[in-house]
């Protein structure tokens, strides 16, 4: 998943979707109510940032951690 999440830098919403297991409308209702930050330039469609997908996600304990 994590891999998928450092290859892109944009997501459409129905890839977010897939990604979160949930609908689009749900997606789409998370950027209206700001609990995801959505893009959109002029009149296209919906982006979200690779940032604000990864936020969601807890970090992984660990694995920026340099072991002796």
């Amino acid at each position: 998943m994590m891999d998928l999440l450092q290859n892109k830098r944009f997501f459409r919403p129905d890839e977010v979707a897939v990604i979160l297991d949930l609908s689009r409308r749900t997606i789409y209702r998370m950027i209206r109510d700001e609990r995801l930050h959505g893009v959109k330039w002029g009149s296209g469609p919906w982006r979200i940032p690779r940032e604000s997908l990864a936020g969601l996600f807890p970090e992984e304990t660990g694995s920026w951690q340099v072991t002796p």
